[in-house]
């Protein structure tokens, strides 16, 4: 029977070193931790993110990177190597302590070739502002991934796969939001800023079917891969709603066990 009264540590912060040694902790210290009546950690992001071994995880570059292909100048994670990440999970598992992962959908960066897009530039402060015609931009938005080299995942992201981005090679002055041709600012999600959709990065359309259809075969990936127990949702505010309930019953239902959840906020 499941403890009721359980605790969850964040089993991270931003300045953990970056020295790949962090999932190796965790293997070394589960036993540990569960004595002290821990009964899940939240673990940081485990995939490739811009930054390389250097990056906390939420500059997300390639979800099928855990730590295992040579991409942004490092093959292990600022925690290690994808072998130490699943090893360090059996292990706390097997002390009884449930891993929750951090998944980070809402955005993308790093991308590996620019393209050129028409698109509008909206206020940073305001979304429902335009401060400029509608133009032709460039931007980092094709992701090719060559480290990984189609393993796993053979689909490239486009502009097309994304809402808004916030660089334009053509003016790299200007500070605005720039929503891609065809687009709209998701519904359903926070009214700071007017539509708090843009965060960061080239931001996921999750009205494209190509993108929704990726993140749940990722999600089924993951868990075949991990075996986690559930999952921290980042940045919800700036994903629709309905999105996570749609994935989080999709992986429930192909694990076929009742997998944890919960978002950032």
């Amino acid at each position: 029977m499941s403890n009721p009264n359980g605790v969850m540590m964040q089993y991270f912060h931003w300045y953990t070193p970056a020295d790949g040694s962090l999932w190796n902790q965790v293997a070394e210290k589960a036993t540990d931790l569960a004595k002290a009546g821990i009964t899940s950690l939240w673990l940081p992001p485990a995939y490739k993110g811009t930054g390389g071994g250097m990056d906390v995880g939420y500059g997300i570059y390639d979800l099928f990177d855990l730590g295992e292909f040579d991409q942004k100048g490092s093959v292990r994670t600022k925690y290690g190597t994808k072998e130490e990440y699943i090893h360090a999970i059996q292990t706390a598992q097997t002390a009884g302590i449930r891993i929750y992962a951090d998944v980070v959908f809402n955005h993308k960066l790093g991308g590996d070739l620019e393209e050129e897009v028409e698109a509008t530039p909206f206020s940073t402060e305001d979304r429902t502002e335009t401060v400029g015609e509608y133009q032709n931009i460039k931007a980092w938005t094709h992701f090719t991934f060559p480290g990984r080299a189609g393993k796993y995942s053979k689909m490239e992201w486009h502009w097309w796969h994304f809402d808004a981005i916030d660089y334009n090679a053509f003016n790299e002055g200007e500070s605005a939001v720039y929503l891609l041709k065809g687009k709209s600012f998701d519904d359903n999600v926070d009214l700071e800023k007017g539509n708090f959709d843009y965060l960061m990065g080239c931001d996921l359309d999750m009205e494209n079917p190509e993108v929704v259809g990726e993140l749940n075969y990722w999600g089924e990936w993951c868990y075949d891969t991990t075996n986690v127990d559930g999952f921290r949702f980042d940045a919800v505010k700036h994903v629709s709603a309905e999105f996570f309930q749609q994935w989080i019953e999709h992986v429930r239902h192909y694990a076929k066990r009742d997998l944890f959840a919960v978002g950032e906020y």
